[in-house]
């Protein structure tokens, strides 16, 4: 009873990176002693250095040239983040909401950055299939070229979430972000295509298209029972958006004002949330 106690208790604190190392025990030796080799929570550690370092040297190839390992904490923290990058990133988002109550605004550097540029080795880029839909704004750092009110909107206070959903159908996506006490909405409707530019690709040769080129062709402002204000002066042509990484639960991508965003289905939201 003691030890499956102590297992569920570390399952809620590892949280999402339970296959990972479930797939670790699961290849070592049928007699191995955890409790003799110092518990779960040393089993742990061994994972993540040991898995980690295999899946970095194993993505050396296609990691970006930038990553910034010294800020992180070093390469053995770099191998930790490597045991299950995704993994990582959800619980840096699920602890950065909760410790900004709820904004999801974050401005740290080092951590996130090789977290993220671990997860674009896995060349998981744009695609139309996997994109459209919605999707929930988890977390955002503003880049240096942010606008004054992107910043000011986006990083307030949210009842709900700001979100991001595509229609690839119509080949464009809205933006909404909240006021800080949520009965503002600022909506951004954009258009996109698909541009060859930035691409990168995988170790076997396929193509990863990152970019879209996006033009901003409407917004508008509603704020609780006051007429919908049109906001013609914020239609701009010639920006992007780069897909750093994106699956089914997790999209990561980065504007051309340097602005990094992360969002999460609504179903995985949630799921995480539990």
């Amino acid at each position: 009873p003691y030890i499956y106690l102590y297992l569920s208790l570390f399952y809620i604190a590892y949280g999402v990176g339970k296959a990972g190392f479930d797939e670790f025990r699961a290849s070592l030796p049928d007699k191995f002693d955890v409790v003799a080799e110092g518990g779960f929570s040393a089993l742990h550690k061994r994972y993540l250095s040991e898995v980690g370092k295999e899946n970095y040297d194993r993505s050396k190839s296609t990691l970006p040239k930038d990553i910034p390992v010294v800020a992180a904490g070093g390469y053995n923290k770099v191998y930790q983040l490597a045991a299950d990058p995704k993994a990582e990133l959800v619980t840096l988002v699920i602890d950065n909401i909760r410790a900004t109550g709820g904004k999801g605004s974050y401005g740290a550097v080092g951590k996130i950055d090789a977290i993220v540029a671990l997860l674009q080795s896995q060349g998981k880029g744009f695609t139309a299939d996997t994109v459209d839909g919605e999707w929930l704004e988890v977390l955002t750092r503003q880049g240096m070229k942010s606008k004054a009110s992107q910043k000011i909107v986006g990083g307030a206070k949210k009842k709900g979430r700001p979100y991001s959903n595509f229609d690839v159908n119509k080949m464009e996506f809205v933006n909404a972000v909240l006021t800080p006490r949520g009965n503002g909405k600022l909506v951004a409707n954009v258009k996109y295509n698909p541009v060859s530019s930035n691409y990168d690709t995988t170790h076997d040769g396929k193509i990863v298209i990152r970019r879209i080129a996006c033009d901003i062709d409407g917004a508008n402002f509603k704020y609780g029972r006051f007429p919908k204000l049109s906001l013609p002066f914020l239609k701009t042509k010639g920006g992007y958006l780069d897909f750093l990484y994106m699956d089914d639960d997790i999209r990561i991508t980065k504007g051309n004002r340097g602005g990094l965003f992360v969002h999460f289905r609504p179903q995985y939201y949630e799921q995480v949330f539990q």
